[in-house]
C-alpha cells in the first residue's frame, strides 16, 4: 500500500484564507491532546463525513486522504465518531502517503453549516502579558540554595514575602519579571507594564523571615529579585471565531521585543478585552506609502499613501483591560511595532 505513487497535496486553510508551513504546530506520528499540543481543531458531529469535512476546510472533497493522514487514531475512513477532536491544522505543500480504501460516494449538494473550530495551545498558561499597572508581588527570590546566578526547574529557593498576600506550603505560584514598554503607536505615547512569566513554583516551608520553594517547571532563566504572583490561570483550548467586527488595533510590541515579529510569535495589540476577545484571528495590515518623486516636484517630501499591505494574522489569546496577547499565525511581510490590525 505504501509503494504506491507519492500524492503531492497543498492544503490551504480556506476559512481565513491564510496558509501554515510545517514548522511550528504540526507534528507527525502521534495522537493529538487538545490543551497539551498545539494547533487547529474541530470536533465531530453526527452525519460527518472525511469527504464532506475536506469540502467545507478546502474547498475540495477530494481532499480527504490528506485530512486523514494527518489524524492516525482514524483507523477507517468510513468512521468518525461525533464527540471526537481531530487535527485540521495540514501542513502546507507536503508529500503525503494516501492510504489505498475503496469508498463509495454519492456527491451530495454541500449545505453550508457553522463549523465550530478550537485553537489549542500547550503554552497558553505561561505567555506574558501588558497592563497598564504591575501585578501586586507576593514576594521576591532572594537567592539560590545553593548560590546559582541562574535558576531552573528543580532549584531550591529562598523568597521574601511582600506582605500583600499569603505564600501557602503546598500550593503553585508563577514567577515573573516585570519591565516598562514605552513605544510611539498610530503617533501617540503608549505605556504599560509587561508582564514575562518565568516558571511555576511550589512552596515548601515557611520560616521565621523568609519562605523556601522549589522551582517545578522553568519556561526562561530565574533571577534574583525575580517576583511570585498568584497562578494566572487560563483555557488553553480557544473556540475560534474567522470574522469578528472589524477593530482599529495597533501592535505594540512582542512579548521578546523582537524588532522583526515572525510566525507563531506573541505579541501584544493596544486594544483589550471591552472589544476584543480570546480565539477571535485578525488581519495585520502594513502601512503602505512612497515619496513623490516626480519630475515636476524634484524636492518634494510629500508622501503618496497607497493601499495598505496585509502581511499576516493573528489570534487573539488573552485580553486585559487595554491590551491583548496575540500569536501571530502567517506573515507575508515583515511584521514590527505599530503595524495596523483590524
Amino acid at each position: 500500500m505504501r509503494n504506491h505513487k507519492t500524492m503531492i497535496a497543498v492544503f490551504v486553510f480556506a476559512i481565513w484564507g491564510f496558509s501554515f508551513c510545517s514548522t511550528g504546530f504540526a507534528q507527525e506520528n502521534k495522537d493529538f491532546i487538545p490543551g497539551e499540543d498545539s494547533g487547529f481543531y474541530y470536533t465531530i458531529k453526527k452525519g460527518d463525513t472525511l469527504w464532506d469535512l475536506s469540502e467545507k476546510f478546502y474547498n475540495s472533497e477530494w481532499d480527504w486522504p490528506g485530512l486523514w493522514e494527518m489524524n492516525d487514531e482514524i483507523k477507517n475512513p468510513h468512521w468518525i465518531y461525533p464527540g471526537k477532536k481531530i487535527q485540521i491544522f495540514l501542513k502546507e505543500k507536503t508529500a503525503l502517503k494516501p492510504k489505498i480504501v475503496e469508498v463509495q460516494k454519492i456527491k451530495k449538494e454541500i449545505i453550508p453549516v457553522k463549523i465550530e473550530t478550537s485553537f489549542s495551545y500547550s503554552e497558553m498558561d505561561h505567555i506574558g502579558f501588558l497592563k497598564k499597572t504591575a501585578n501586586p508581588s507576593l514576594g521576591n527570590i532572594i537567592k539560590e540554595q545553593d548560590g546559582n546566578l541562574m535558576m531552573s526547574t528543580n532549584d531550591i529557593i529562598y523568597i521574601n514575602p511582600s506582605g500583600k498576600g499569603t505564600l501557602i506550603p503546598g500550593k503553585i505560584y508563577q514567577i515573573f519579571s516585570t519591565s516598562k514598554v514605552e513605544e510611539k503607536i498610530n503617533d501617540q505615547k503608549f505605556t504599560g507594564i509587561k508582564h514575562l512569566i518565568k516558571a511555576t513554583v511550589k512552596i515548601l516551608e515557611h520560616k521565621v523571615t523568609y519562605v523556601t520553594a522549589v522551582i517545578t517547571k522553568a519556561y526562561r532563566t530565574v533571577y534574583k529579585d525575580d517576583l511570585i504572583m498568584e497562578y494566572y490561570k487560563r483555557d488553553s483550548i480557544l473556540t475560534v471565531q474567522k470574522a469578528p467586527d472589524p477593530i482599529e488595533a495597533r501592535i505594540i510590541c512582542s512579548e521578546d521585543n523582537n524588532i522583526m515579529i515572525n510566525d507563531y510569535r506573541i505579541a501584544f495589540i493596544n486594544t483589550g478585552n471591552a472589544t476584543v476577545k480570546p480565539g477571535q484571528i485578525y488581519t495585520i495590515l502594513r502601512k503602505n506609502e512612497t515619496k513623490d518623486y516626480s519630475l515636476w516636484k524634484p524636492k518634494s517630501n510629500e508622501s503618496i499613501q497607497l493601499e495598505n499591505l496585509e502581511s499576516g494574522k493573528l489570534i487573539v489569546l488573552h485580553t486585559e483591560d487595554i491590551t491583548s496577547t496575540v500569536m501571530i499565525l502567517s506573515s507575508k511581510y515583515a511584521i514590527h511595532p505599530d503595524d495596523m490590525v483590524n
